[in-house]
């Protein structure tokens, strides 16, 4: 199924905030959002190429991404079996070169916020708690969902595990991880900085047989950086 093109346009939000004793904090908004969304089907009709979760995302917009995987299982006509196995990642960039040109600056603190939009588990009899456990700094450059076509979005966004265990928090909540050192070697030009990508606890690949599902969809970032001189 062919989507509407989204283009991303994200303002950069960028303010300095003077602190005593030297010290300066910068809150920064995201200049690029994606989702990938990886998928594995059984299924001559291709009917189902769109899960629940990329409807979901398409209809937040510009301003969120999804995390998690699908799996959907039924017998078709002539008793054909029908599977479905979703994967999908979100990634979220911010713009440091601000920091980056102001030599002998020191990151303090940075801490990356985000909230938990929407989502669905099979389990759940409530609100669903986030799929969202794993935070991975990415290693290259990337592009997704809704800046692509749902059909020409990446099989998935590469990256490097930089943090496990992240709040299995309910739908509304406000979750803050401290990035300090990833923040602070990109200010120093040790590291390339391609963001940050989130994934699920669970990515298992190949045709399973169940109609179980748990993602997420998160928005509302920023990244808060303090700073001395």
């Amino acid at each position: 199924m062919h989507m509407r093109t989204f283009r991303l346009r994200i303002c950069l939000a960028f303010v300095l905030l003077p602190f005593l004793g030297g010290c300066q904090s910068s809150l920064v908004g995201p200049i690029k959002l994606g989702s990938s969304s990886h998928v594995e089907f059984q299924d001559e009709s291709k009917e189902g190429l769109t899960g629940e979760a990329t409807v979901a995302l398409l209809k937040q917009g510009i301003v969120g991404v999804v995390v998690g995987w699908e799996h959907s299982f039924k017998t078709g006509v002539d008793s054909k079996e029908l599977i479905y196995n979703r994967i999908y990642r979100g990634a979220v960039k911010f713009d440091v070169d601000l920091l980056s040109k102001s030599q002998g600056k020191t990151v303090t603190k940075a801490t990356f916020n985000y909230a938990i939009k929407d989502g669905a588990r099979s389990s759940s009899k409530g609100s669903p708690a986030s799929c969202v456990t794993k935070l991975l700094l990415a290693t290259e450059d990337w592009h997704g969902i809704p800046e692509m076509d749902v059909a020409k979005a990446p099989d998935t966004i590469a990256g490097d595990l930089y943090k496990d265990g992240l709040p299995e928090k309910p739908v509304g909540s406000v979750i803050s991880v401290d990035v300090t050192d990833a923040v602070q070697a990109w200010v120093d030009g040790t590291k390339t900085n391609h963001g940050f990508v989130f994934a699920a606890s669970k990515e298992e690949k190949g045709l399973i047989k169940d109609s179980e599902k748990c993602w997420t969809l998160l928005d509302g970032f920023s990244l808060r950086v303090n700073f001395s001189k």
